[in-house]
């Protein structure tokens, strides 16, 4: 297990975000990830439109997760609506 920071935008309608933020959630579950630390960075606008939306619902997590379980996660949460953009960092 490795560890991860991982960002997410999401839409900004409260149903998007909500309803994002348990897909994410799942999706963490199914391969096996240990959520470490999870933080609502809330409302921003957009340096450029991302699926024709200026503004953007950021939250940040803090993971620990295999590292071949990336492949799966990146494959699954591009299929979601909700999530706007969203990117995995390794933490050293």
């Amino acid at each position: 297990m490795r560890n991860y920071e991982a960002v997410f935008i999401f839409r900004t309608e409260a149903d998007a975000y909500n309803g994002g933020l348990e897909k994410v959630r799942e999706q963490f579950k199914k391969v096996g990830a240990n959520i470490v630390k999870e933080d609502d960075m809330g409302d921003r606008e957009l340096a450029y439109q991302i699926k024709k939306e200026s503004r953007g619902h950021y939250h940040f997590f803090d993971v620990e997760l295999a590292p071949d379980s990336i492949v799966k996660l990146d494959k699954d949460i591009k299929l979601f609506n909700e999530v706007l953009k969203f990117m995995f960092v390794k933490k050293d």
